[in-house]
Parts: C-alpha cells; structure tokens; sequence
C-alpha cells in the first residue's frame, strides 16, 4: 500500500490563500529513528495524539502500519532520532474528491511551503489539472524530487538551501578561484557532496606539491604532501561506503604505498637530526662518517619519490583517484551517504572520541610504541575530521575539543619521540666500530635521561587524557 499523489514547491505567499479559505491547522511534529532503503520508522505527534509508523518494502510494495502510542514513549524515542526533527502546520482542503495537504514548515524549515494532492486511483492522478486558484502559488512540481521526500527531508535539511552544482565547485577549486571551503560546505549538504569535495580539495593539493617536488625536490612539498596524503586516507577509509567498492579499494592501496615511500624518507630526517644532538659526545671523525651515510640515503630516497611522481604508473593512479572523486560516487544506494554532513560528521568525531578512551583505558602507563601507534590512530581520526569539517560545528565547541584533541596528539607524539630516539641511539653506539672511552657512562646517562622524561611525558598525558575524558559532552 502507498498513497498516490503528486507534490508541489509552492510560494511564501499561499499564507494568503490559506486565510482567505480560513483553513484550520494541525500542528504536527515527528522525527525518523529508523531510515534504511527498505525500512523506514517515525514517530509523530499531531496536536495532541501521538503515534508510531512503520514502512517496510520500496514503492510499489510498502507495507505501512501505524498505531497510536503514548506520550512517554514518543518522548522516550527522541533521543533516538536520525537527523533533524521536523515542525509544521497542516491545512487540509477537500475539493472534487482530491485531497489538498498545505504543509507550513518551521524551525530549521522555515519559509518552506509544499503542497501533497491525494488520489484515489492512478487514473485520477493521470487525469489530473492544477486549479485555476493555486496555478499562481506553485513554483515546480517536486513529486520526483528526492530532497522533498519526508525522510529526506529529516536527514539533509531545507532542499531551498541544497542549491548548488558540485562540478561547478570541482572546477573553482582546481582554478584556485575558492580556496575556503567554509564558504562552500554547509550543515545541509549531503555527506557524499561534502566529503568529495574535501577530498578533492586534497586531491588539488597533492598534485600542486607533487609538481613542486618534481620541479624543485623541495622538502617542503614533500611535507606537504605527506601531510594531505595521510588526511586522505583517513577520510577515504571514513567514508569508504560512499564510492564504488573496487575502485575505491584500489585507490587507497595506492595511496598507502606512497605513504610508507614517504616514511622512509621522513624517518632517515628523524634519525639525522636526533643523532646531531649527541654529536659533542662522540669522535667528530665518526659522526661525520655517519652523517655523510645519512645524507646519502636521504638523496636516494628524495630521487626515488622524484622519479615515482614522474612515472606513467602514478599518472594512472592519480587520474584514477580524480575519476573516483569526480565520477564514481554511488551516493544514489547509500542512505549513510544521504545524511547531512552535520548529522554524520557529529557521529563519526563520536565514534573515534569513544574509541581513543577505550584504547588509553586498555594501554594507560604502557610506554611503548604499541600502545602509542594504536591510541595515535584513533586520535588521529578525531583530529583530521575536526580540522577538515570544522565549518559544520559550533566555533566555541570545535575550539575546545580541537585544542584537547590536539594536546592529547602532541604529548603521545613526544613519548614516541622519546622512544625512536632511544632505539637510533643505541642502535648507533652499538654499532659502532671503535667505542668512545666513555661508552657505558653514555648508555646510563641517556637511560636516566629517557626514564625521566617517559614518566613526566606520561604523568602530563594521564592528565590530558582524564580532561578529555570529562568533556565527552562536547563530542556527542
């Protein structure tokens, strides 16, 4: 069973209309609990009566109940709501067997005015003419148009705020013509819109550093490029659901083995300058030995990118990545990729807050680089979705958990520096072919010296990490 009708975007001014006809209203609220291709859950309160329904099948085959509920319950299942909850006013009009539905939206919705006409058969809905009385109070007909379904509706906001051509933006990125994307994303806009459109922002930046490394050899666009590589991975493996299984595979294996080509490089930088540090401590003559071996392999290595980024082979991986962001988007099956980015950024940041507890809960006090990596990679997560969508969360919020966030990051970050520095260090003076006369003494002095920092470092995160705790409100 489902109704049979045709829907119309009509003018702020059908208010007059609706006085001149002195129309009595319902005032009706509801919200959706449950929203799934063929499932569908709302509750509804309509003036003073509440009820419970439920949708299961695709049109042409719906199976819908609906059962009056009690107050209690409806306010039981608000905390379960998807997306926004929906206010207005109905105005009921009955003329020549149809039924004529003004609905007034509110809130979030305001100034939105549709109109649903009622049929009793698809011969009458064939059959059928506007009147004459509301020809001058219809903007379009959006019977098709998904951004008006009532589901929709609840998961993506206002479709008179969804006006925008996202090829259009692809295209003002790649020209440097828009260069803030808060100007751009809004908590309306579908997620898939919003996360290609970071993504492809990303995407512009690793192709602008890619052409300065293979220009320049820069060591800044290697950075740089490092730095928009890791975001993107993180986003792709977020939001993986909204693309094409195959191709997204692929292009996230791709990436993943630029990122460990480039980790070979950043950590012969890291080694390179931890070692300068003890460089008064030993025979110049060695460290010089050791440095010049160093600079060698930081050359190869720099070469090595240099010549990836000019091969046919990550030309292909590039356009790939571009078609995946541009074309290959199988948002249309993915009621998740239909979500408002507010409402699935919210959910996301949440998710990865409880995570990044549960795993300092599981290795709180273990100093070693395990238990740094694992919490590292959940709070990393948290990290690059508040920097890439903060325009979608309060400003006073996202300063707050932004910066415990980014303590919580910058203290597991000096630990783990503490031990790779550890490991080069007496990996090095292992392995040296001549010892220093005061060899041991070295190994007690940097040992004292490690375990004095890891217990400070780890007091200050315990710390840290119990002030995150406390502001879990802020991440929900």
């Amino acid at each position: 069973m489902y109704k049979i009708e045709k829907k119309y975007l009509l003018k702020d001014d059908i208010k007059t209309l609706i006085d001149d006809l002195k129309l009595t209203a319902k005032e009706i609220s509801e919200f959706y609990t449950v929203v799934k291709v063929c499932k569908e859950v709302k509750f509804s309160k309509i003036d003073s009566k509440y009820f419970k329904t439920t949708k299961n099948g695709v049109i042409g085959s719906i199976d819908q109940k609906r059962i009056k509920i009690k107050k209690s319950l409806y306010h039981k299942e608000k905390k379960n709501a998807i997306g926004q909850h929906i206010s207005k006013k109905r105005y009921i009009l009955l003329n020549n067997g149809e039924k004529y539905s003004f609905d007034k939206y509110q809130k979030n919705f305001k100034n939105l005015y549709l109109l649903e006409v009622e049929f009793k058969n698809k011969n009458n809905l064939n059959k059928y003419i506007v009147p004459d009385i509301l020809k001058n109070y219809i903007i379009k007909e959006v019977t098709h148009d998904k951004r008006y379904q009532k589901r929709n509706l609840a998961l993506l906001g206002n479709p008179k705020k969804n006006t925008y051509n996202i090829y259009s933006i692809f295209k003002d990125i790649e020209l440097a013509r828009t260069t803030d994307l808060n100007k751009i994303i809004f908590k309306e806009m579908k997620t898939s819109d919003s996360v290609r459109i970071i993504l492809y922002n990303l995407f512009v930046e690793l192709r602008i550093n890619q052409d300065l490394i293979v220009q320049t050899q820069a060591q800044k666009g290697i950075k740089a490029f490092e730095l928009a590589l890791k975001k993107s991975i993180i986003l792709l493996n977020e939001y993986k659901n909204i693309f094409d299984k195959k191709i997204v595979r692929s292009v996230k294996l791709h990436l993943n083995i630029m990122d460990k080509t480039l980790k070979t490089y950043k950590d012969l930088q890291f080694i390179q300058k931890e070692l300068s540090a003890i460089r008064p401590l030993i025979a110049s003559s060695e460290m010089d030995r050791i440095n010049q071996s160093i600079e060698h392999k930081l050359l190869l290595e720099k070469n090595k990118i240099t010549r990836f980024f000019k091969t046919r082979e990550f030309a292909i991986i590039f356009k790939q990545y571009e078609l995946l962001l541009k074309e290959n988007n199988r948002s249309f099956l993915s009621i998740s990729a239909q979500m408002s980015i507010s409402n699935s950024i919210k959910y996301k940041i949440f998710k990865h807050y409880k995570k990044t507890i549960m795993k300092c809960d599981k290795y709180e006090r273990c100093n070693n680089d395990r238990s740094y990596k694992t919490i590292n990679k959940s709070i990393n997560r948290v990290k690059t979705l508040l920097e890439e969508f903060k325009m979608i969360i309060d400003k006073v919020d996202y300063q707050a958990m932004y910066t415990l966030t980014c303590e919580v990051s910058k203290e597991l970050a000096s630990l783990k520096k503490i031990n790779r520095k550890k490991m080069i260090i007496d990996t090095y003076l292992e392995n040296l072919e001549v010892k220093p006369k005061n060899y041991q003494k070295l190994l007690k002095k940097f040992k004292k010296e490690r375990n004095i920092n890891t217990s400070n470092m780890s007091e200050e995160l315990h710390n840290t990490i119990m002030r995150f705790k406390k502001k879990k409100h802020l991440f929900k």
